[in-house]
């Protein structure tokens, strides 16, 4: 199994600790976003989207950060990061379904993009201060939504904790690197100890 990664990336992290906390074994491939590694002919072959993580396993190719932490831990069921019960796995795909669309795309991620990956990218032009402020009201409002929905919760899905914790949780520690309010919200903070206190989630914070 290989890993096509940019390391610094959330989207990457997620994958990392999640692989790192199961104890899958597999060699990663550094993607330099910067170099322009993604624009290759035999990267895009793999990826027509043109970005990363990617997960090559025996052949098989998988792109979306989401859809290679559902793989990998369904390669270790026993560790029970994929729920069996049918309301658990909706309510799991829920969450990573709003990861991937607002925590990510229309908050954190909006932001990072012009802050920090146009940069990298060599994007002509400077960030766009509307873009800004538009993801940092998106981010109060799913901020919110995600302290709610952890009152009396340990984890986001029954007793234990799920890839959703994964996907959603490896943009907290960007938030604060963005300058985004996150200490505003209590249950996320008490929610990341748990989360940041698993093994394999703080060697892979160690190695960031």
């Amino acid at each position: 199994m290989k890993l096509y990664l940019t390391p610094p990336s959330p989207r990457a992290f997620k994958v990392i600790a999640l692989k790192n906390h199961l104890g899958i074994e597999c060699e990663t491939q550094f993607v330099d976003l910067g170099n322009g590694d993604q624009l290759t002919p035999e990267y895009v072959a793999m990826n027509p989207n043109k970005k990363m993580p990617i997960l090559e396993d025996d052949g098989f190719v998988l792109w979306e950060s989401n859809a290679i932490l559902f793989y990998l831990a369904s390669k270790k069921p026993e560790r029970g990061l994929w729920p069996t019960d049918l309301r658990r796995q909706a309510d799991v795909l829920r969450w990573l379904a709003w990861e991937s669309a607002h925590w990510d795309a229309e908050s954190l991620g909006m932001v990072g993009y012009e802050k920090v990956s146009r940069v990298v990218l060599h994007r002509p032009g400077s960030a766009d201060p509307a873009l800004i402020t538009r993801g940092e009201e998106n981010f109060a409002r799913f901020a919110e939504a995600l302290d709610t929905s952890l009152k009396g919760r340990r984890w986001l899905v029954g007793e234990t904790p799920t890839i959703a914790e994964f996907a959603i949780g490896a943009w907290i520690p960007v938030a604060s690197r963005l300058e985004l309010q996150i200490a505003k919200y209590p249950e996320i903070g008490r929610w990341y100890e748990g989360l940041a206190a698993l093994c394999g989630w703080r060697e892979s914070m160690v190695a960031r």
